[in-house]
């Protein structure tokens, strides 16, 4: 079996993941309690933090290139869209306006779970396969064994 390396940067993208659908939880429950809102600020903020000093090279929060470039940084371009329908939400829920609010909650926790999706595939089931001097972002093909029959 072949042994799974999770860095300490993946971890925390996982824990504010969660962080993030308590909050988002509560939002819809509470209609957007204060304890709802500083949790999903907490998760944001982790979030970004860790996203932002991993580009700028922190030792114990870089994430190393390995699997599938263009899966990572299409889950890092979600991940940014994420942000921003978060921004705009929390700008609806100080306007009181609070269906748009629900409404980009909702669409912040999706955009936040297909990166999730994106990043960790790419990163642990998307293999560069080799061809011809290029990489290619494809999955390796497994070879079949093709028996043949004697007539």
């Amino acid at each position: 079996m072949k042994r799974l390396l999770i860095t300490f940067a993946e971890l925390l993208y996982g824990l504010t993941f969660l962080l993030f659908l308590v909050g988002g939880t509560l939002t819809h429950i509470e209609n957007g309690s204060e304890l709802s809102l500083w949790l999903m600020a907490l998760a944001m903020i982790i979030s970004a933090a860790t996203t932002l000093l991993s580009l700028l090279d922190v030792r114990w929060l870089k994430l190393n290139p390995r699997g599938c470039r263009g899966g990572f940084w299409l889950a890092m371009t979600l991940q940014v869209a994420s942000w921003l329908t978060y921004a705009y939400a929390m700008f609806c829920r100080l306007n009181r306006s609070l269906l748009p609010f629900h409404r980009f909650i909702g669409l912040t926790t999706l955009l936040w779970a297909i990166w999730m999706l994106i990043f960790i595939y790419s990163r642990h089931a998307c293999y560069p396969q080799k061809k011809a001097g290029k990489y290619e972002e494809t999955r390796p093909i497994k070879s079949t064994m093709v028996r043949n029959e004697e007539k």
